[in-house]
């Protein structure tokens, strides 16, 4: 359960009786868009919008998760030459919330990243304010009593997450006073990291807006910044910006364990090109005792972004885990369509290297501390 502590546990760790193990998972989805043609899809006749049918088949992976996604569009309201549109220059109904926190239940939200300023510093103000209102964490922005490279300390079954999160850049770059964008560089992530090390986490997570567009491997720059986030005490990194699936690597040294997810893909938009409709949740658990908060293990699920009409878009899980595909609602798609699913979802596993088992929620095991020198290894180039 999120944000919570049995009172047997902390009687255990407070009483001196036996050692407690505290395990928490973590999961991280990629680019959330919304494009021209999604908001046609979704605006009713009464001129409201409800974008629920884009998660519908997804929905149960997230129930009682902790999740993590990156806000890739802005919510800058309309009036005065404005109006809510998609790329470009994103702009999304306030309601979108709704969706984010109603469907996803999501529990953080990155706003440094390219669009953010798509509709200026202001839209990036009302943006932050939205999410507030709506009881959406967010991170990345400097604005008011939050300053330029803050962190974010949120508790998940007992465990302290610190997350920092960081930009190569923005598109559009207003002239404010008062709305700062985190951006990377070496001197930005170590101040964020100190005050994250500062909120006395167990763990250190850094979320990271980066890369080149469309390559399926990382690049000098994105290895740079994660040196510098590593060397700073970061455990574990995920990425975002290129749009399509990047390998995850782990490196274990000893009791050490450090993991990157260079790029989780995009998890809702309406980029149609194959690899653009591939994604995954990367699923991350820890385990904290008396020696300490540990990566134990990493998993993956497959997505893939189908569309069965002209605009509308849906989120798919494209695995070949039954406990899973049990769970999940495949209505509407034909035969045919759920094979395809399935070949999507082992080139996906192929592409990340996963191991032939699953953990117990279904996810496919990409590394996992019972046998830590079994790591990722691609099997294919791109995930074609």
């Amino acid at each position: 359960m999120k944000y919570y502590v049995s009172v047997l546990m902390a009687c255990l760790m407070l009483c001196g009786g036996a050692s407690a193990e505290t395990r928490a998972r973590f999961l991280f989805i990629g680019d959330i868009m919304v494009h021209d043609q999604q908001l046609d899809a979704a605006r009713k006749k009464d001129g409201t919008y409800d974008f629920s049918p884009s998660f519908r088949r997804v929905k149960p992976l997230f129930e009682g998760a902790f999740l993590v996604g990156n806000l890739e569009t802005v919510f800058a309201g309309t009036g005065k030459k404005l109006r809510y549109a998609g790329f470009p220059f994103f702009n999304t109904p306030d309601v979108f919330t709704e969706n984010l926190s109603g469907d996803l239940g999501v529990d953080l939200l990155t706003l440094a990243n390219n669009h953010i300023f798509d509709r200026g510093a202001s839209g990036a103000r009302r943006t932050a304010q939205v999410l507030t209102s709506a009881d959406i964490p967010h991170i990345g922005l400097g604005l008011d009593d939050i300053p330029s490279n803050d962190a974010i300390l949120l508790i998940n079954n007992g465990i302290r997450a610190a997350f920092i999160n960081h930009t190569y850049g923005s598109n559009e770059r207003p002239k404010s006073s008062d709305v700062h964008l985190n951006i990377i560089s070496d001197t930005d992530i170590a101040a964020s990291m100190a005050r994250a090390r500062s909120l006395s986490p167990d763990v250190i997570i850094a979320l990271l807006h980066w890369g080149n567009e469309y390559h399926y491997q990382p690049n000098v720059h994105q290895k740079k910044a994660a040196d510098a986030a590593f060397r700073e005490g970061a455990t574990l990194i995920v990425g975002t910006h290129p749009h399509v699936l990047q390998p995850v690597d782990v490196m274990v040294s000893g009791d050490n364990v450090r993991a990157v997810a260079w790029s989780l893909g995009n998890f809702v938009s309406f980029q149609r090109t194959r690899p653009r409709e591939r994604s995954m949740i990367l699923s991350a658990e820890f385990v904290k005792d008396d020696a300490g908060t540990r990566l134990a293990s990493l998993g993956i699920a497959p997505l893939y972004v189908v569309a069965p009409g002209s605009k509308r878009t849906e989120v798919t899980y494209a695995g070949s885990s039954e406990s899973l595909i049990e769970s999940l609602d495949f209505d509407g798609l034909s035969k045919s369509q759920v094979n395809n699913l399935r070949g999507i979802g082992r080139s996906v596993n192929e592409f990340l290297g996963v191991q032939k088992v699953t953990d117990d929620y279904g996810f496919n095991i990409l590394w996992r501390e019972e046998s830590p020198d079994i790591l990722p290894k691609s099997r294919r180039k791109a995930p074609l």
